[in-house]
Protein backbone atom coordinates (compact mmCIF):
# COMPACT_ATOMS: atom_id res chain seq x y z
CA UNK A 1 0.00 0.00 0.00
CA UNK A 2 1.54 3.15 -0.95
CA UNK A 3 0.70 5.87 1.52
CA UNK A 4 0.85 9.20 -0.25
CA UNK A 5 1.76 12.84 1.24
CA UNK A 6 -1.58 13.91 2.86
CA UNK A 7 -2.12 18.26 3.32
CA UNK A 8 -3.28 19.04 6.52
CA UNK A 9 -6.52 21.89 6.53
CA UNK A 10 -7.49 23.12 10.13
CA UNK A 11 -11.21 22.23 10.18
CA UNK A 12 -13.47 21.01 12.61
CA UNK A 13 -12.98 17.98 11.77
CA UNK A 14 -9.75 18.15 13.09
CA UNK A 15 -11.72 18.27 16.59
CA UNK A 16 -9.27 16.45 18.23
CA UNK A 17 -6.14 18.72 18.37
CA UNK A 18 -8.76 21.50 19.14
CA UNK A 19 -9.48 19.56 22.58
CA UNK A 20 -5.87 19.04 23.59
CA UNK A 21 -5.30 23.00 22.61
CA UNK A 22 -8.18 23.46 24.76
CA UNK A 23 -6.94 21.59 27.62
CA UNK A 24 -4.25 23.35 27.50
CA UNK A 25 -5.27 26.94 27.57
CA UNK A 26 -8.04 25.26 30.72
CA UNK A 27 -4.97 24.13 32.43
CA UNK A 28 -2.78 27.66 32.29
CA UNK A 29 -6.44 29.06 33.22
CA UNK A 30 -6.57 26.72 36.22
CA UNK A 31 -2.82 27.91 37.05
CA UNK A 32 -3.57 31.55 37.20
CA UNK A 33 -6.54 30.86 39.66
CA UNK A 34 -4.67 28.84 41.84
CA UNK A 35 -1.80 30.92 41.48
CA UNK A 36 0.95 28.40 40.57
CA UNK A 37 1.51 30.24 37.06
CA UNK A 38 5.11 30.19 38.18
CA UNK A 39 7.05 27.97 34.70
CA UNK A 40 10.03 28.13 37.25
CA UNK A 41 12.16 26.45 34.28
CA UNK A 42 11.45 28.98 32.18
CA UNK A 43 12.28 31.70 34.44
CA UNK A 44 15.72 30.65 34.21
CA UNK A 45 15.90 30.35 30.46
CA UNK A 46 14.47 34.04 31.00
CA UNK A 47 17.55 35.59 33.15
CA UNK A 48 19.97 33.57 31.13
CA UNK A 49 19.09 35.33 27.95
CA UNK A 50 19.23 38.85 29.95
CA UNK A 51 22.44 37.72 31.28
CA UNK A 52 24.31 36.95 28.28
CA UNK A 53 22.71 40.00 26.52
CA UNK A 54 24.71 42.02 29.19
CA UNK A 55 27.70 39.87 28.62
CA UNK A 56 27.45 38.33 31.84
CA UNK A 57 28.26 35.29 33.83
CA UNK A 58 25.49 31.97 33.33
CA UNK A 59 26.45 29.69 36.21
CA UNK A 60 26.72 29.57 39.82
CA UNK A 61 24.95 32.92 40.64
CA UNK A 62 24.46 32.76 44.17
CA UNK A 63 20.95 34.73 44.09
CA UNK A 64 19.18 31.76 41.65
CA UNK A 65 19.89 29.00 44.85
CA UNK A 66 18.23 25.80 43.45
CA UNK A 67 17.27 27.00 40.03
CA UNK A 68 20.56 26.95 38.20
CA UNK A 69 21.32 27.54 34.41
CA UNK A 70 22.27 24.03 33.23
CA UNK A 71 22.45 24.64 29.91
CA UNK A 72 25.03 25.61 26.95
CA UNK A 73 25.94 29.52 26.38
CA UNK A 74 24.52 28.91 23.21
CA UNK A 75 20.99 28.01 24.67
CA UNK A 76 20.59 31.05 26.27
CA UNK A 77 20.54 32.96 22.72
CA UNK A 78 17.99 31.05 21.88
CA UNK A 79 15.66 32.82 24.44
CA UNK A 80 16.44 36.29 23.56
CA UNK A 81 13.57 36.60 22.11
CA UNK A 82 11.02 36.04 24.83
CA UNK A 83 13.08 39.60 26.02
CA UNK A 84 10.63 41.63 24.43
CA UNK A 85 8.45 40.97 26.87
CA UNK A 86 8.91 41.76 30.67
CA UNK A 87 8.50 38.43 32.58
CA UNK A 88 4.94 38.22 33.70
CA UNK A 89 4.10 38.40 29.98
CA UNK A 90 6.85 36.49 28.57
CA UNK A 91 4.98 33.60 30.54
CA UNK A 92 2.14 33.93 29.02
CA UNK A 93 3.91 33.86 24.99
CA UNK A 94 6.12 30.55 26.18
CA UNK A 95 2.82 28.74 27.49
CA UNK A 96 1.09 29.42 24.15
CA UNK A 97 4.01 28.65 22.08
CA UNK A 98 4.41 25.21 24.27
CA UNK A 99 1.00 24.68 23.24
CA UNK A 100 1.59 25.46 19.74
CA UNK A 101 4.41 22.75 19.94
CA UNK A 102 2.75 20.55 21.77
CA UNK A 103 -0.60 20.73 19.24
CA UNK A 104 2.00 20.00 16.19
CA UNK A 105 3.86 17.42 17.57
CA UNK A 106 0.82 15.44 18.22
CA UNK A 107 -0.34 16.19 14.02
CA UNK A 108 3.35 15.31 13.25
CA UNK A 109 3.71 12.23 14.91
CA UNK A 110 0.68 10.85 12.74
CA UNK A 111 2.03 12.56 10.01
CA UNK A 112 5.18 10.65 10.54
CA UNK A 113 3.90 7.10 11.72
CA UNK A 114 0.53 6.54 9.28
CA UNK A 115 -0.03 9.99 6.93
CA UNK A 116 -3.20 7.96 5.20
CA UNK A 117 -5.33 9.01 8.91
CA UNK A 118 -4.82 12.74 8.27
CA UNK A 119 -7.18 12.21 4.85
CA UNK A 120 -10.82 13.98 6.21
CA UNK A 121 -12.49 10.75 5.25
CA UNK A 122 -10.59 9.32 8.64
CA UNK A 123 -11.73 11.73 10.91
CA UNK A 124 -13.38 9.62 13.37
CA UNK A 125 -9.88 7.24 13.75
CA UNK A 126 -7.93 10.53 13.51
CA UNK A 127 -9.44 12.23 16.42
CA UNK A 128 -9.69 9.14 18.65
CA UNK A 129 -6.10 8.38 18.44
CA UNK A 130 -5.77 12.02 19.43
CA UNK A 131 -7.63 11.66 22.48
CA UNK A 132 -6.22 8.48 23.57
CA UNK A 133 -2.76 9.50 22.89
CA UNK A 134 -3.83 12.88 25.30
CA UNK A 135 -5.06 10.67 28.14
CA UNK A 136 -1.83 8.78 27.95
CA UNK A 137 0.43 11.65 27.97
CA UNK A 138 -1.22 14.73 29.76
CA UNK A 139 0.34 13.82 32.92
CA UNK A 140 3.41 14.99 30.62
CA UNK A 141 3.24 17.90 28.68
CA UNK A 142 1.06 19.15 31.58
CA UNK A 143 4.20 19.03 33.50
CA UNK A 144 6.17 20.66 30.60
CA UNK A 145 4.08 23.91 30.81
CA UNK A 146 3.59 24.13 34.54
CA UNK A 147 7.20 24.44 34.75
CA UNK A 148 8.20 25.81 31.67
CA UNK A 149 10.65 23.16 30.65
CA UNK A 150 12.32 22.51 26.61
CA UNK A 151 11.77 18.66 26.72
CA UNK A 152 9.13 18.94 24.72
CA UNK A 153 10.48 21.42 22.75
CA UNK A 154 13.64 19.56 22.40
CA UNK A 155 11.86 16.82 21.58
CA UNK A 156 9.66 18.47 19.27
CA UNK A 157 12.85 19.46 17.53
CA UNK A 158 13.68 15.85 16.95
CA UNK A 159 10.53 14.64 15.44
CA UNK A 160 10.58 17.96 12.83
CA UNK A 161 14.27 16.72 12.48
CA UNK A 162 13.07 13.22 11.43
CA UNK A 163 10.30 14.38 8.70
CA UNK A 164 12.95 16.70 7.28
CA UNK A 165 15.46 13.31 7.09
CA UNK A 166 12.74 11.73 5.35
CA UNK A 167 11.85 14.31 2.82
CA UNK A 168 15.87 14.46 2.15
CA UNK A 169 16.45 18.13 3.43
CA UNK A 170 19.73 17.39 4.71
CA UNK A 171 21.01 20.88 5.43
CA UNK A 172 17.71 21.70 7.70
CA UNK A 173 17.91 18.48 9.47
CA UNK A 174 21.61 18.75 10.28
CA UNK A 175 20.88 22.74 11.41
CA UNK A 176 17.95 20.99 13.35
CA UNK A 177 20.00 18.53 15.05
CA UNK A 178 22.64 20.93 15.80
CA UNK A 179 20.18 23.29 17.33
CA UNK A 180 19.35 20.40 20.01
CA UNK A 181 22.64 19.54 20.91
CA UNK A 182 22.98 22.75 22.45
CA UNK A 183 19.73 22.51 24.37
CA UNK A 184 20.89 19.28 25.66
CA UNK A 185 23.72 16.89 24.27
CA UNK A 186 20.77 13.89 24.18
CA UNK A 187 21.24 14.59 20.43
CA UNK A 188 24.97 12.42 20.37
CA UNK A 189 22.44 9.37 20.23
CA UNK A 190 21.75 9.85 16.94
CA UNK A 191 25.31 9.74 15.83
CA UNK A 192 25.87 6.02 15.80
CA UNK A 193 22.57 5.90 13.69
CA UNK A 194 23.26 8.56 10.88
CA UNK A 195 27.14 6.90 10.79
CA UNK A 196 25.63 3.10 10.14
CA UNK A 197 23.24 4.55 7.74
CA UNK A 198 26.02 5.94 5.39
CA UNK A 199 24.70 9.91 6.04
CA UNK A 200 27.98 11.53 5.93
CA UNK A 201 26.80 14.58 3.94
CA UNK A 202 24.18 15.40 7.09
CA UNK A 203 27.09 14.24 9.81
CA UNK A 204 29.78 16.79 7.82
CA UNK A 205 26.71 19.41 8.08
CA UNK A 206 25.87 18.83 11.51
CA UNK A 207 30.00 19.34 12.82
CA UNK A 208 29.70 22.53 10.52
CA UNK A 209 26.75 24.19 11.88
CA UNK A 210 27.70 23.11 15.95
CA UNK A 211 31.07 24.89 15.34
CA UNK A 212 28.84 27.53 14.15
CA UNK A 213 26.60 27.72 17.00
CA UNK A 214 29.51 26.84 19.18
CA UNK A 215 30.72 30.39 18.46
CA UNK A 216 27.84 32.69 18.79
CA UNK A 217 28.43 33.34 22.54
CA UNK A 218 31.97 35.26 21.30
CA UNK A 219 29.94 37.49 19.88
CA UNK A 220 28.30 38.36 23.42
CA UNK A 221 30.92 38.62 25.55
CA UNK A 222 33.46 39.38 22.68
CA UNK A 223 36.70 37.82 24.58
CA UNK A 224 37.99 34.49 23.88
CA UNK A 225 38.65 33.74 27.06
CA UNK A 226 35.97 34.42 28.72
CA UNK A 227 33.63 32.46 26.07
CA UNK A 228 35.43 29.47 27.06
CA UNK A 229 35.62 29.85 30.70
CA UNK A 230 31.73 30.14 29.96
CA UNK A 231 31.71 26.58 28.06
CA UNK A 232 33.96 25.47 31.29
CA UNK A 233 31.47 26.26 33.75
CA UNK A 234 29.05 24.50 31.41
CA UNK A 235 30.93 21.20 31.67
CA UNK A 236 31.34 21.67 35.60
CA UNK A 237 27.46 21.86 35.46
CA UNK A 238 27.01 18.75 33.72
CA UNK A 239 29.75 16.88 36.02
CA UNK A 240 27.85 18.02 39.08
CA UNK A 241 24.55 16.84 37.21
CA UNK A 242 26.21 13.51 36.53
CA UNK A 243 27.73 12.94 39.74
CA UNK A 244 24.38 13.98 41.77
CA UNK A 245 22.45 10.68 39.96
CA UNK A 246 24.68 7.68 39.85
CA UNK A 247 23.17 5.50 42.25
CA UNK A 248 22.36 2.69 40.14
CA UNK A 249 20.60 1.45 43.35
CA UNK A 250 18.60 4.59 43.88
CA UNK A 251 14.81 4.71 43.70
CA UNK A 252 13.59 6.97 40.51
CA UNK A 253 16.37 6.10 38.98
CA UNK A 254 14.62 5.37 36.12
CA UNK A 255 17.68 4.53 33.61
CA UNK A 256 17.50 0.78 32.03
CA UNK A 257 20.92 -0.06 34.18
CA UNK A 258 18.69 0.67 36.89
CA UNK A 259 15.97 -0.92 36.30
CA UNK A 260 17.98 -4.22 35.88
CA UNK A 261 19.94 -3.80 38.87
CA UNK A 262 17.11 -3.74 41.33
CA UNK A 263 14.83 -6.18 39.89
CA UNK A 264 16.86 -8.84 38.29
CA UNK A 265 19.04 -11.47 40.05
CA UNK A 266 22.17 -9.58 38.18
CA UNK A 267 22.52 -6.72 41.14
CA UNK A 268 23.25 -9.38 43.73
CA UNK A 269 27.07 -9.70 41.32
CA UNK A 270 27.21 -5.95 40.96
CA UNK A 271 29.43 -5.55 44.10
CA UNK A 272 32.16 -2.70 43.26
CA UNK A 273 32.60 -0.34 40.83
CA UNK A 274 34.33 -2.26 38.21
CA UNK A 275 31.52 -4.91 38.03
CA UNK A 276 29.05 -2.29 37.51
CA UNK A 277 31.09 -0.28 34.86
CA UNK A 278 31.34 -3.85 33.20
CA UNK A 279 27.51 -4.52 33.50
CA UNK A 280 27.10 -0.74 32.18
CA UNK A 281 29.21 -1.59 29.06
CA UNK A 282 27.75 -4.96 28.33
CA UNK A 283 24.09 -4.14 28.66
CA UNK A 284 24.72 -0.98 26.72
CA UNK A 285 26.31 -3.23 24.45
CA UNK A 286 23.09 -5.41 23.96
CA UNK A 287 20.86 -2.61 23.11
CA UNK A 288 23.05 -1.70 20.32
CA UNK A 289 23.10 -5.23 18.91
CA UNK A 290 19.12 -5.63 19.22
CA UNK A 291 18.99 -1.81 17.44
CA UNK A 292 21.22 -2.94 14.86
CA UNK A 293 18.98 -6.06 14.04
CA UNK A 294 16.21 -3.62 14.21
CA UNK A 295 17.80 -1.71 12.08
CA UNK A 296 19.47 -4.65 9.55
CA UNK A 297 16.26 -7.36 9.25
CA UNK A 298 15.12 -7.60 5.70
CA UNK A 299 17.28 -4.24 4.86
CA UNK A 300 17.65 -5.25 1.93
CA UNK A 301 14.81 -6.69 0.75
CA UNK A 302 13.00 -4.11 0.67
CA UNK A 303 11.96 -0.28 -1.49
CA UNK A 304 13.58 3.06 -0.73
CA UNK A 305 10.33 4.60 0.29
CA UNK A 306 10.00 1.72 2.16
CA UNK A 307 13.80 1.94 4.74
CA UNK A 308 12.03 5.96 4.78
CA UNK A 309 9.23 4.57 6.30
CA UNK A 310 11.60 2.08 8.76
CA UNK A 311 13.64 5.27 9.77
CA UNK A 312 10.66 6.81 11.52
CA UNK A 313 10.37 3.27 14.01
CA UNK A 314 14.18 3.10 14.13
CA UNK A 315 14.31 7.14 15.06
CA UNK A 316 11.10 6.58 17.48
CA UNK A 317 13.07 3.79 19.07
CA UNK A 318 16.00 6.25 19.56
CA UNK A 319 14.23 9.39 20.98
CA UNK A 320 12.49 6.76 23.64
CA UNK A 321 15.76 5.42 24.13
CA UNK A 322 17.15 8.60 25.90
CA UNK A 323 15.46 8.72 29.13
CA UNK A 324 16.05 5.32 30.06
CA UNK A 325 20.06 5.77 29.08
CA UNK A 326 20.34 9.24 30.81
CA UNK A 327 19.16 9.77 34.65
CA UNK A 328 16.88 12.02 34.43
CA UNK A 329 13.23 13.06 36.01
CA UNK A 330 10.38 11.43 34.86
CA UNK A 331 9.21 14.73 32.70
CA UNK A 332 11.69 13.60 29.72
CA UNK A 333 9.91 10.29 29.33
CA UNK A 334 7.78 12.93 26.78
CA UNK A 335 9.86 11.01 24.46
CA UNK A 336 8.05 7.63 24.53
CA UNK A 337 5.63 9.90 21.99
CA UNK A 338 6.44 8.66 19.43
CA UNK A 339 6.48 4.87 20.95
CA UNK A 340 2.81 5.62 21.89
CA UNK A 341 1.38 7.05 18.55
CA UNK A 342 3.09 3.46 16.66
CA UNK A 343 1.39 1.28 19.02
CA UNK A 344 -1.76 3.45 19.13
CA UNK A 345 -2.30 3.45 15.38
CA UNK A 346 -0.94 -0.22 14.80
CA UNK A 347 -3.20 -1.54 17.98
CA UNK A 348 -5.79 -3.90 16.21
CA UNK A 349 -2.01 -5.60 14.24
CA UNK A 350 -1.09 -6.57 18.24
CA UNK A 351 -1.66 -9.84 19.23
CA UNK A 352 -4.78 -10.18 21.85
CA UNK A 353 -2.09 -10.50 24.96
CA UNK A 354 -0.11 -7.40 23.84
CA UNK A 355 -3.15 -5.49 23.63
CA UNK A 356 -3.02 -6.11 27.83
CA UNK A 357 0.13 -5.26 27.53
CA UNK A 358 -0.22 -2.11 25.81
CA UNK A 359 -2.87 -1.06 27.93
CA UNK A 360 -0.39 -1.59 31.17
CA UNK A 361 2.54 -0.03 29.27
CA UNK A 362 0.25 3.20 28.73
CA UNK A 363 -1.19 2.86 32.33
CA UNK A 364 2.46 3.17 33.92
CA UNK A 365 3.84 5.66 30.76
CA UNK A 366 0.98 8.37 31.50
CA UNK A 367 -0.98 7.29 34.75
CA UNK A 368 1.11 8.67 37.63
CA UNK A 369 -0.92 11.85 38.33
CA UNK A 370 -0.43 12.94 41.99
CA UNK A 371 -3.79 14.42 42.26
CA UNK A 372 -5.03 11.49 41.65
CA UNK A 373 -3.50 9.05 43.94
CA UNK A 374 -1.87 11.32 46.52
CA UNK A 375 1.69 12.64 46.68
CA UNK A 376 2.48 9.57 49.05
CA UNK A 377 1.19 6.88 46.49
CA UNK A 378 2.54 8.95 43.59
CA UNK A 379 6.41 9.37 45.13
CA UNK A 380 6.00 5.55 45.89
CA UNK A 381 4.87 4.64 42.12
CA UNK A 382 8.35 7.18 40.74
CA UNK A 383 10.26 5.27 43.25
CA UNK A 384 10.01 2.11 41.70
CA UNK A 385 9.85 3.44 38.31
CA UNK A 386 6.75 2.08 36.52
CA UNK A 387 7.34 4.33 33.96
CA UNK A 388 10.38 2.51 32.58
CA UNK A 389 8.53 -0.45 33.17
CA UNK A 390 6.35 0.81 30.79
CA UNK A 391 8.25 2.08 28.09
CA UNK A 392 10.23 -1.18 28.08
CA UNK A 393 7.02 -2.52 27.09
CA UNK A 394 6.47 -0.56 24.38
CA UNK A 395 9.17 -1.49 23.13
CA UNK A 396 9.21 -4.94 23.28
CA UNK A 397 6.12 -4.85 21.45
CA UNK A 398 7.55 -2.86 19.13
CA UNK A 399 10.66 -5.12 18.17
CA UNK A 400 7.69 -7.88 18.30
CA UNK A 401 5.55 -6.18 15.04
CA UNK A 402 8.84 -5.59 13.53
CA UNK A 403 9.88 -9.52 13.23
CA UNK A 404 6.43 -10.25 12.15
CA UNK A 405 6.39 -7.50 9.52
CA UNK A 406 3.38 -5.45 11.20
CA UNK A 407 5.03 -2.14 9.70
CA UNK A 408 5.88 -3.47 5.53
CA UNK A 409 3.85 -2.20 2.93
CA UNK A 410 3.55 0.86 4.28
CA UNK A 411 5.44 3.45 1.82
CA UNK A 412 5.71 7.36 2.02
CA UNK A 413 6.11 9.24 -1.26
CA UNK A 414 7.65 11.84 -1.49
Amino acid sequence: MNIKKSGFKLTFSNWGLYILALICILFMIAEIINNRFWLADFEVYYKAAERILRSESLYRIAADKHYVFKYSPTSAIFFIPFLIFPFAVAKYVYWIFLTSIIVTGFYLSVKLIKPSLLDERNAKPYNTIILFATLILAVHFLRELHLGQVNYLLFFIFMLALYLYNEKKSILFSLLLAISIFIKPFTLIFIPYLILKRKYLELILFTGFSAALFLLPFLFYGSVEITLHQYQLWITELQIELSNKQGLFNNANHTIFSIFARYTPIGFILVNSTMILTYQLVLLSGIGLALLWFIKIDGNAISESQQDYYSVIEFSLLISLIPLLAYTSENAFIYAQLLVFIILLYFKKLKQYEKILAIVAFAFIGGNFSELFGKTLSKIIDDISLISVGTLILFCLVFAMRKRGSFKNQEINH
